[in-house]
């Protein structure tokens, strides 16, 4: 195993063709990412791909009402199908984030649990921007109390979220307070952190070296990229605290593995960010 892909999103006619359900927000993304395009993909192609990468994944469910995920039912649907992927595919697919609004309430809730107990998914992603509710509003805390009975992490969105303008709020997405009162709230909870925090690259190395229940996986971005000062944290006191994220397909791994291995990291610390903290957190062996 090369790396576990904290965050991936299923790039079938099934998966990213239901998960985007808003074309322009597809297109906007592509040229954000300067990705080739090529998403659709069968079933059997995307297994294979991951494979072929020697990776094995995460999936991020996507279904928050701003991406056009409004119908319960499809959501469910959408769930279960991921459930068959973490099924059918356990040498690849090792689980997924469920993506749901807060305001869904107690029919989010019992889904939520639905999909941890029957599909095997981790925990809740929360993403403020997305559903316009910071991570440490209170209408979270009980999707947060069912993962900690169950024993799951879940997933707080930080930095700069992709899709521009829209109404989308940015202040949402800061490590302090958001996660900070998440961890601070829930000590028991293991929080990761999704995708690399710039512009609060600074906040976030202070939420992780003082929670030991935070990480964060750093999809979206190519470390060529990260500022030099979060470099060398990685490199030193947050060895523990980092895990590799894609955001696959926008980003390929034929493009983006190679970036960490030429991104000066002592080879003992790219073990940790590419597979070691998440199967710890994960609890993989």
């Amino acid at each position: 195993m090369k790396a576990i892909d904290m965050q991936v999103c299923t790039s079938t006619r099934e998966g990213i063709g239901r998960m985007i359900r808003d074309d322009e927000i597809l297109a906007e993304l592509t040229q954000y990412f300067r990705s080739p395009g090529d998403y659709f993909k069968t079933e059997e192609e995307f297994i294979q791909g991951l494979r072929e990468s020697d990776v094995q994944c995460v999936i991020c469910g996507g279904t928050w009402k701003f991406m056009g995920w409004k119908d319960f039912d499809v959501i469910r649907e959408r769930n279960d199908y991921i459930g068959h992927l973490i099924k059918d595919y356990p040498d690849t697919v090792l689980g997924a984030w469920v993506s749901l609004d807060p305001d869904w309430g107690l029919k989010g809730m019992r889904e939520l649990e639905r999909c941890i107990k029957d599909l095997g998914t981790f925990g809740i992603a929360a993403c403020g921007s997305l559903s316009n509710t910071p991570a440490n509003d209170k209408s979270f805390y009980p999707f947060y109390e069912l993962c900690i009975e169950a024993n799951v992490p879940i997933k707080i969105w930080v930095g700069h979220i992709a899709v521009q303008g829209r109404g989308l709020r940015l202040w949402t997405e800061n490590p302090i307070p958001n996660v900070d009162d998440v961890a601070a709230d829930f000590p028991e909870l293991q929080i990761v952190c999704a995708h690399h925090p710039w512009p609060f690259h600074n906040e976030m190395a202070s939420v992780l070296i003082h929670h030991p229940n935070v990480f964060n996986e750093q999809h979206g971005w190519s470390p060529k990229y990260f500022q030099e000062s979060f470099k060398k944290d990685i490199n030193s006191r947050l060895q523990d605290k980092i895990m590799f994220g894609s955001d696959y397909p926008y980003f390929s791994y034929k493009r983006l593995l190679p970036d960490w291995d030429s991104a000066g990291f002592k080879p003992e610390i790219l073990e940790k960010v590419l597979y070691k903290n998440a199967a710890r957190v994960l609890g993989i062996k």
